[in-house]
């Protein structure tokens, strides 16, 4: 005998609107302390900015098919090596589907941290609307700024450097 699906429907409903409700909204605002991430890391471990707290984190949300992103890559990448002493960089994937983001690491020689965020939920604290968007957060977990769009590699240098010294 088949359950009827009124029988279940309705209570599964209401608790996942329950179990929802009962989420802490966070959403991004410079000054604030940044949201908590909903990610994780390429091999399936849940991502926190507990992980790099001592240090700004340039936490950089990207796609596979965003041109723009692709391209401040290998410029993330020698920043990131530059700068390891102060800040760390963190890409977020924002790829909805099993898209092989190793693979597109690999060949661009991307080692910096990534985390994958297929639910969009960081993107939704975040309030991301588009790739790339990056936000620097303070050592001691606050927003500091938010970057809109493909950012030049003087630009990046520049945000870079302002960092170094700087300790909150």
């Amino acid at each position: 005998m088949r359950p009827d699906i009124a029988t279940w429907a309705l209570p599964a409903l209401l608790g996942a609107v329950l179990l929802l409700g009962g989420c802490k909204e966070e959403t991004a605002q410079v000054g604030a302390p940044a949201p908590a991430l909903a990610a994780y890391d390429l091999q399936g471990n849940q991502a926190t900015l507990e992980q790099w707290k001592g240090k700004y984190v340039y936490l950089n949300f990207w796609a596979s098919n965003c041109g723009g992103c692709l391209a401040e890559m290998p410029v993330l990448e020698r920043l990131s090596k530059d700068f390891s002493d102060s800040m760390v960089v963190v890409g977020v994937n924002t790829d909805k589907t099993d898209y092989n983001v190793e693979a597109q690491l690999r060949d661009l020689n991307v080692t910096y941290p990534n985390v994958r965020d297929q639910l969009a939920i960081t993107q939704e604290r975040y309030q991301v609307i588009g790739t790339p968007t990056a936000f620097l957060i303070a050592p001691d977990g606050k927003l500091v700024a938010q970057y809109t769009g493909m950012m030049k590699e003087a630009q990046l240098t520049a945000i870079f450097e302002r960092t170094r010294g700087e300790r909150s």
